[in-house]
């Protein structure tokens, strides 16, 4: 059994099976669930450096919102026990074809797959937008070619072997090449060229996807096939591609034989690629169509493909005018998208199916709106298709139309009652308007019809959590869990069943406990940055500040945005190392200039770096000024009624209180200053102005709201609080404390608190 070490988590990784042997490496299973190593027979100190850029400086996944991965990118570097790099973990491609097996109508009779033409032009469309993504970080892929290709029955591609593409590091601009080409894709200026002496451009993949795209939606011919009527020996079809040569080209010596498929089939915009590409590309690579252009061309083409009226596998582009599959078959009497001529069905079902496929291509490929104006066409020609209702609730819940999802969903069900998936995602909308026990009950609709669907139980978890019912979110999850250990919620990209459990033993006090999901969390996902960073908050709660800081540092560098993270780091890092703490409340602020706790946590340790003494007073303040906060609802709820406020004026301080307690301050100071406009008198909107100004650090303003509130109402010991704070931490120390020692004479505990800590 051969074990190595897992560089950025430390953890073992066993080798295990028999090995797949490349020239260069063996790829391996691992212990480590969807992941593999590739081990290199030879590790060279370059290979090293560049496996460093690449981990890195990871492209962005373009298909992220179809829980997809578009690319085998080297994940974490694999070290011996000595301590040398001999290879890295990427993860695996389950579920996947070859592209020749996708492609090539022989290889797919023979393998059984229902492909047809908009299934290979989606394809395409998604190889060309991955390939973009690739490019726009700056990488250029130099060796592409049919078997680094994986389609799965989505039509989602995933390219791997990405470790042999040509990797610039983008600190100092060192280029690490890719040495090695394939024949028939490699572009005619580098054929017979040494490639590991050639800095490559995308310019050159160019090239290599036009003739990927030509086969996918040509039936696996090459580009450059067909009769060769020059004089002289027939050229191979790498001599072909140096001297330009092939059937479109200007003046070509190759013409076309009855089985190849002529290119006026597909859209303009994509036959004018294809002639770009090969024939004005050939006079000056630069003219070549970009990855971005075939997106662009294949998108229209996808969405002006239409379904055959005589058989139910054939697609044809509107521009052609008629099935050329079906004339095809016909002449040579081969079929290579067979399929069952339809029956007499009526023409409303037969166009209704035709809009569902449509609308399900659409979404796949992040066009929702598409997906619902098909939708739409099925439902007018079926009214009753309870899979189109439901689809369209789906591609509207994308669009943020949480309303008109669930309308569609409640229509699916009175159409199919017993429709599982259908309470399922109505869950999930009313989840987003707020409405977390119409969740529920939608839930327990679908455990009633299906009591193992793992995603029902995870997803009532979430609406109970929301619900401060820890508890019962505990036992869901863990039933989820039960039915699939590996469950990840696939509703949210981030948002693991383990770790929603973490999160309610946490709200528990059961940290300990919330550490050990979170971990069994990042065994199943090691990228998972909310988990680390909840994870830090557990152990900061514990009192381990360094466990906590690793932790959040962890969580910055999968996600550098993470302001909260910054925050808390900070919080834990001001036990220790006061500056450090401070550079980690700027951090914070860089990300997220509105973030009121990491302004507070600043202060709090500039303030020990000044005086202790201040020190105390402005940590007090604070501590008590959180304490008030919490008890704003009540303070106000008795007076909500008062005939002196208009239902409007009511309104504005019912949803200040609500503000304060989100710390939403920007919004609170909104409200509450369109309340003092209906009403001058308001008391509370003024001291409600004044508690979220301090937050803001607006202090002069809050010094001024409070004087309105103490003027409207001499004995309210809040506003005198709220006034004392804003006045030491504006630098009037003297006068705040006055007004701290007059809001605890009239019984105000969080000034009294205050005053103990100061003494």
């Amino acid at each position: 059994m051969t074990v190595f070490t897992c560089a950025s988590t430390g953890q073992s990784i066993t080798l295990l099976g028999e090995p797949k042997i490349s020239g260069e490496a063996k790829v391996w299973q691992t212990n480590r669930n969807g992941y593999l190593a590739k081990i290199y027979h030879d590790q060279t100190p370059e290979r090293v450096q560049k496996l460093a850029v690449m981990i890195a400086h990871r492209p962005q996944e373009p298909n992220s919102h179809l829980n997809h991965i578009s690319f085998a990118w080297p994940k974490s570097v694999l070290k011996d026990a000595q301590g040398n790099c001999v290879g890295f973990l990427m993860p695996e491609i389950k579920e996947a074809k070859e592209l020749i097996n996708i492609y090539n109508p022989q290889k797919r009779k023979a393998l059984k797959l229902e492909v047809d033409w908009r299934f290979l032009h989606t394809t395409a469309l998604n190889i060309a937008s991955i390939i973009e993504a690739i490019h726009i970080s700056g990488y250029v892929l130099g060796d592409i070619k049919q078997q680094n290709i994986l389609v799965n029955d989505r039509a989602l591609p995933s390219i791997i072997d990405t470790d042999s593409f040509q990797v610039r590091n983008p600190v100092n601009g060192k280029i690490y090449r890719c040495p090695v080409g394939s024949p028939d894709y490699t572009p005619p200026e580098l054929i017979d060229k040494d490639f590991s002496s050639i800095d490559q451009t995308e310019v050159h993949d160019r090239f290599r996807l036009a003739v990927i795209i030509y086969q996918l939606l040509f039936g696996g011919q090459s580009p450059f096939a067909g009769k060769w009527i020059g004089a002289g020996k027939d050229p191979d079809t790498n001599d072909r591609i140096r001297q330009g040569l092939w059937l479109y080209a200007p003046y070509s010596f190759i013409q076309p034989v009855e089985w190849i498929i002529p290119l006026e089939i597909v859209h303009p915009e994509v036959r004018r690629c294809f002639l770009r590409c090969f024939n004005d590309g050939y006079q000056n690579s630069n003219l070549r169509p970009t990855a971005e252009d075939w997106v662009k061309a294949l998108r229209l083409a996808v969405n002006e493909l239409t379904i055959c009226a005589k058989v139910d596998s054939h697609y044809y582009s509107q521009t052609y005018g008629k099935c050329y599959w079906c004339d095809r078959a016909i002449k040579l009497h081969i079929d290579i998208f067979p399929g069952f001529a339809k029956k007499h069905t009526s023409y409303k079902d037969k166009d209704a199916d035709a809009y569902i496929s449509s609308g399900i291509a659409r979404y796949n490929l992040g066009d929702y709106q598409g997906a619902i104006d098909d939708y739409n066409q099925a439902l007018k020609i079926n009214p009753d298709y309870a899979l189109a209702y439901s689809n369209r609730g789906s591609a509207r819940h994308n669009l943020a139309d949480n309303q008109g999802a669930i309308d569609d969903y409640t229509q699916a069900l009175k159409i199919n009652p017993n429709y599982t998936d259908a309470y399922i995602n109505r869950g999930s909308a009313p989840y987003n308007l707020a409405n977390n026990q119409g969740a529920i009950d939608d839930y327990n609709q679908a455990l009633k019809i299906n009591p193992d669907h793992a995603l029902a139980y995870s997803g009532r978890g979430v609406a109970r959590y929301i619900l401060g019912d820890n508890q019962g979110a505990i036992d869901d999850y863990n039933q989820a869990l039960k039915i699939n250990p590996n469950y990840i919620n696939i509703n949210s990209n981030y948002a693991l069943a383990y770790s929603n459990r973490g999160n309610a033993r946490y709200n528990l006090g059961d940290y300990q406990g919330a550490i050990d999901d979170y971990n069994q969390s990042l065994k199943i996902n090691p990228d998972y940055a909310l988990a680390y960073s909840c994870r830090g908050n557990a152990r900061y709660n514990l009192g381990d500040n360094q466990g906590a800081i690793d932790d959040y540092n962890q969580a910055l560098k999968i996600n550098p945005n993470d302001a909260h993270a910054a925050y808390r780091m900070g919080l834990a890092r001001s036990a220790l190392d006061k500056q450090g703490a401070i550079d980690d409340s700027n951090q914070a602020l860089k990300i997220n200039p509105n973030d009121a706790n990491a302004y507070n946590n600043r202060g709090l340790a500039r303030s020990a770096q000044r005086n202790k003494q201040g020190a105390i007073i402005t940590l007090s303040l604070i501590a008590a000024s959180l304490i008030a906060y919490s008890s704003i609802p009540i303070i106000f709820a008795n007076n909500f009624n008062s005939a002196k406020n208009s239902n409007l004026e009511k309104d504005y301080v019912k949803r200040c209180s609500v503000h304060v307690n989100l710390k939403d301050y920007s919004e609170t100071v909104d409200d509450c200053n369109k309340a003092v406009k209906i009403n001058p008198n308001n008391n509370e909107a003024y001291f409600l102005l004044c508690s979220a100004r301090f937050h803001l650090e607006d202090y002069s303003e809050a010094v001024d709201d409070c004087n309105e509130a103490v003027n409207l109402n001499p004995n309210n010991d809040e506003a005198y609080f709220f006034r004392g704070a804003n006045h030491i931490m504006n630098g009037n120390r003297s006068q705040g404390m006055e007004d701290l020692r007059k809001a605890a004479s009239l019984g105000n505990e969080s000034a009294k608190k205050v005053l103990k800590d100061v003494k």
